[in-house]
């Protein structure tokens, strides 16, 4: 436990800290303020206690009794209470790998998107910044005209978008024709090849049919690349247009890929992108698009005896194959792999990153290029410009997906980094970090010395994926599709498994016990998936499951689950008709999955989907159950 003496007091928290202290009337309530100090230092991570994080415990003391003097018993109680609230908040706005989840109703989903990508651009700095985007409805004029701003005025930047096959009609208001007739020479787009019509003899010509769809490209989110380095991913239910930011209820999850926990999922998701770009029987260029969709027409409306429907073929606008960058962006001056050392040396010299990494040792992550200059007094001499060029991470990993390198460098032995990895690529997830010392068997001295740098937050990405041509669906055009994850089966048992949608939510289903309740908010649900069987596997099990459904096209599922309710077992439902219940998530515990995809057998088996979970943040679970519990009460019994 890291006390008083041990933390740096900056030049600019020394009089608060002073003023705090003088609240004490005795020696315990000292040290009960040293307590509140060292807690505040701990905020951004390191054992420095700034300005900011000083008078957040001075002005939590003046609230709770105004007035210089000690604070007695109930009013020293009540500050420490208010200082730590305080201190809370400090960390979540310290927390850079910024996990965060919004749902409409409570901001507007739009301006969140557009908020994310203008802070994107803005953070690139005129460095190449690869943003690439795959989103099945696109009808919003505002994130339209977001996206041709920020092309026109950052030549630095390229956007790539994979739009749905019908997003490559004008009609409807997509906004798709309307952003490639701007003709931004830093603006790519695809379609989804895909030839959803079947022929009508009532109007004697190819009709649209949902049903006949080869797979529609479902996803709805995008991602960023800084220099090659993962940088942002946002995604969730929400579709592009107006009536999905007013008239809907849906999520929209951010993830600052800074660290461990979360930038995997986000390169993964580039991953995703990447091979569907490049796989010509899933995605065409504009005119190729336009092309393959006459030539199928033709053919149809030859094979019904009538005339082709005439009309040159367009030029071919082949774009051409989009290969990720090399990661060559900055050093995390808080980073524990050695690529991050490397870096900070050449950006800084020899000497300089030396002093940097052994005050980084001793007093923990730098929050800030202020507080790196303050504490590292050499780099004064460094231009502002190269330190603001650094990334300031957390300083801290997921024993979830942190490599043996980070691992290693963080403080355990190698032999130990390596159990780790290989107990969590064998058993799946560590539900805790003390699981540890009893699954690990690391020891209590090393556990205690490295303990304050480690979390078990896990993000993880899972894909579907149907080429054009394919017999049956698989689990991501990209790395992702042959990606083998550790995963419960319906009996408990724990195996590999392909990482499809699926087992993203079975996994937590299976693993789920009557003291983890199942909240599941889902538009479509089918009682011929996976996921539904597997939902009532848990209630059969005893386990709590309570389900919001959109009230469209569920009427069959929500019959089964009555039976099931009325039968005794702990499964219940609603329905949303009043608005359109568009969200699909669901929380277990603290854990959590979401993204584009239904629980249907298209889902599984035709469109290009995507699921993430988050595990092991309380937070981020309480967030989702929070507006499940919303939904639950507005949602019609039945």
């Amino acid at each position: 436990m890291t006390t008083f003496r041990q933390v740096r007091v900056s030049p600019g928290a020394r009089a608060a800290a002073t003023q705090a202290l003088d609240r004490a009337g005795s020696a315990a309530d000292k040290k009960k303020v040293e307590a509140a100090l060292v807690s505040a230092a701990g905020a951004d991570g390191n054992k420095v206690l700034s300005a900011e994080e000083a008078q957040a415990v001075v002005s939590s003391f003046e609230q709770a009794a105004p007035g210089p003097g000690p604070l007695d018993a109930a009013a020293l109680g009540t500050g420490l209470d208010l200082a730590q609230a305080a201190v809370d908040g400090l960390a979540k706005a310290n927390d850079v790998d910024g996990l965060s989840v919004d749902f409409t109703f409570q901001q507007s989903l739009e301006k969140k998107l557009i908020g994310e990508l203008k802070a994107a651009v803005e953070g690139a700095k005129g460095q190449p910044l690869d943003v690439n985007m795959m989103i099945f409805e696109f009808q919003s004029d505002n994130i339209e005209q977001a996206i041709a701003d920020l092309a026109s005025q950052n030549p630095n930047v390229t956007f790539r978008i994979i739009g749905d096959s019908g997003q490559a009609s004008p009609t409807g208001g997509n906004a798709l024709p309307s952003l490639l007739g701007r003709d931004l020479p830093n603006v790519q787009v695809k379609f989804k090849k895909d030839f959803p019509y079947v022929w009508s003899d009532a109007k004697g010509r190819p009709v649209y049919d949902h049903n006949t769809t080869m797979g529609l490209n479902h996803h709805k989110g995008f991602a960023t690349l800084l220099n090659g380095a993962p940088d942002r991913l946002v995604t969730g239910s929400f579709n592009w247009s107006t009536t999905a930011d007013t008239k809907n209820y849906e999520d929209l999850s951010t993830y600052h890929a800074v660290d461990s926990s979360t930038r995997d999922a986000t390169m993964a998701y580039h991953g995703e992108f990447s091979a569907f770009w490049n796989n010509p029987d899933a995605a065409l260029s504009p005119n190729d698009f336009a092309n393959f969709k006459k030539a199928q027409m033709d053919a149809m409306l030859v094979a019904h005896g009538k005339p082709p429907s005439g009309g040159r073929a367009l030029p071919s606008d082949a774009l051409p194959a989009y290969t990720l960058p090399a990661d060559t962006g900055a050093a995390d001056v808080n980073g524990l792999r050695a690529r991050d050392t490397s870096r900070l040396t050449a950006a800084l010299g020899e000497a300089a990153a030396k002093a940097v990494l052994a005050e980084r040792a001793k007093y923990g992550r730098f929050a800030s290029v202020d507080e790196l200059r303050e504490r590292v007094p050499q780099l004064a001499q460094v231009a502002r410009g190269t330190l603001e060029a650094l990334r300031f991470g957390s300083g801290r990993v997921s024993v979830n997906n942190a490599t043996v390198e980070e691992l290693d460098a963080v403080g355990f032995s190698k032999r130990d980094a390596q159990k780790i990895v290989t107990w969590r690529e064998t058993k799946g997830d560590f539900d805790t970090i003390d699981q540890l010392k009893t699954e690990v068997k690391v020891t209590a001295s090393t556990f205690d010395r490295v303990k304050g740098a480690l979390d078990a937050t896990d993000v993880e990405a899972f894909f579907n994926s149907r080429p054009f041509s394919a017999a049956a669906g698989g689990t991501g055009y990209g790395p992702g599709g042959t990606r083998q994850t550790p995963v419960a089966g319906d009996t408990g048992a724990i195996a590999k498994a392909p990482a499809s949608v699926v087992v993203a939510a079975t996994d937590l289903f299976n693993r789920a016990t009557p003291a983890t309740p199942i909240s599941v908010a889902m538009y479509g649900m089918s009682v011929s998936s996976p996921e539904y069987q597997s939902l009532v596997a848990a209630a059969r099990r005893g386990v709590p499951v309570r389900v919001v459904l959109n009230s469209d096209y569920t009427a069959s599922t929500v019959a089964a689950i009555k039976r099931l309710r009325d039968q005794g077992l702990p499964i219940d439902v609603r329905v949303q008709s009043a608005k359109t219940m568009h969200e699909k998530f669901g929380v277990v515990g603290d854990d959590v999955f979401s993204g584009s995809a239904n629980f249907s057998e298209s889902s599984s088996t035709k469109h290009s989907e995507d699921r993430f979970t988050i595990k092991n943040q309380r937070e981020i679970a309480a967030q989702f159950q929070s507006e499940f519990e919303l939904l639950w009460a507005k949602s019609r019994t039945v």
